[in-house]
């Protein structure tokens, strides 16, 4: 029980943190990646692959440039996963329990 308590009372400290975290890093992910469509005039991967990477570069840009060029390929690796995510959700709802996207 103790140990319930204490996972219960370190998820509400940290949990507003940790959301609004998040919360910036997509809501950054969402404007660069909507901003490379629009700049490209495309809707395709590689904006999304962009998108990653600017988000992952402003994450740690205050890091110095080794770091944020580090994080900059590793949010274009999770920008290509996202839209894998996407397409293979959207190519077959309903193995997902969904009817459509």
């Amino acid at each position: 029980k103790q140990w319930y308590q204490r996972r219960v009372r370190a998820i509400t400290k940290r949990g507003t943190f940790v959301g609004n975290s998040l919360a910036v890093l997509v809501l950054i992910y969402t404007g660069s990646s909507s901003m490379v469509g629009m700049w490209r005039e495309k809707e395709d991967l590689w904006n999304d692959v962009m998108g990653g990477g600017i988000t992952g570069g402003f994450y740690k840009s205050t890091r110095g440039v080794r770091t944020a060029a580090t994080f900059t390929g590793l949010g274009m690796i999770a920008g290509l996963a996202v839209n894998l995510v996407n397409g293979i959700l959207t190519a077959h709802p309903r193995s997902f329990g969904g009817t459509s996207f």
